[in-house]
């Protein structure tokens, strides 16, 4: 995943944020145990909202528990524990990862890609034996968007990666809350879709002027960087707006003020930050 579906941390509380980074922490712990140690460099904050979102629509939460860090391992600090959407969303930021470094192995990226796919085969297989459906819609889904990206340059091409942020986001509402109604389950389906267009528009926008100095292939290429970025900003500013009116109508257990700052606060500033061309820093 790319990391730009985030809260706007100025925004929340201390203890919205602490409940974030527990989640996230959560998840890096659960790919820990499940997975090895290698397989943590797939945590992502875009899986972290996945799972803060089921966790939102369940009717139980995760176990909060104070433990240490890989990388503060002397102080301890709350990590959100034992819950199946930590453990789907953990499996999902691993499966992803390392099909997208298969298919980088087989394109131009060989070196990067090779090395991250030997990493992540042992967990990638794993997680395949538990979804083999939904691990062969990912790769059928992964090598459309990348046979696109060989042709002509079309923001269009963001509804390849679209479709598959919504298999995901079904996938986990059906195993993390079964109980859901086919509304609210085609109502999330239908999110994952424009997140997922949404953070292909905005990785691509954001990578557009290395793209262009490497000329590889961007869907914002033969536009200038201008142009590229006033077409991209009305494009993402209507996901945004058909986002809010989706996770507006959902039925939260908790953590809505959460959701509410990430679709209506940090998508929007992500987008400001990347528009005026700059870097992103970690939360």
């Amino acid at each position: 995943m790319f990391g730009y579906i985030r809260p706007d941390k100025p925004e929340l509380l201390m203890r919205e944020f602490a409940r974030f980074r527990a989640c996230y922490c959560g998840i890096c712990k659960t790919i820990s145990e499940r997975h090895g140690q290698i397989p943590r460099l797939a945590v992502s904050y875009d899986l972290t909202f996945l799972a803060l979102l089921l966790l939102a629509l369940s009717a139980d939460d995760a176990v909060v528990a104070p433990e240490t860090c890989i990388l503060n391992p002397f102080k301890k600090k709350p990590i959100l524990r034992d819950h199946i959407a930590l453990s789907f969303s953990a499996d999902m930021a691993v499966l992803l990862t390392w099909l997208k470094a298969q298919d980088d192995a087989a394109d131009e990226k060989k070196i990067r890609g090779r090395v991250l796919s030997l990493g992540l085969a042992s967990a990638g297989k794993r997680v395949l034996t538990v979804y083999p459906e939904l691990g062969e819609t990912i790769s059928c889904g992964i090598k459309e968007l990348t046979a696109a990206e060989t042709g002509i340059p079309d923001p269009a091409v963001a509804e390849k990666f679209s479709s598959i942020l919504a298999e995901i986001f079904a996938e986990g509402a059906q195993q993390v809350i079964p109980v859901l109604s086919d509304e609210i389950v085609q109502a999330l389906t239908i999110a994952g879709a424009r997140l997922g267009c949404w953070a292909y528009l905005i990785d691509a926008i954001d990578d557009l002027e290395k793209d262009l100095h490497n000329n590889e292939w961007n869907p914002f290429a033969g536009l200038s960087v201008e142009a590229a970025r006033e077409q991209a900003d009305s494009m993402l500013i209507i996901e945004e707006v058909e986002l809010d009116r989706i996770f507006a109508l959902l039925p939260y257990e908790r953590d809505g003020t959460i959701i509410y700052n990430v679709i209506v606060r940090g998508l929007p500033a992500v987008r400001q930050t990347v528009m005026r061309g700059e870097k992103l820093l970690k939360l």
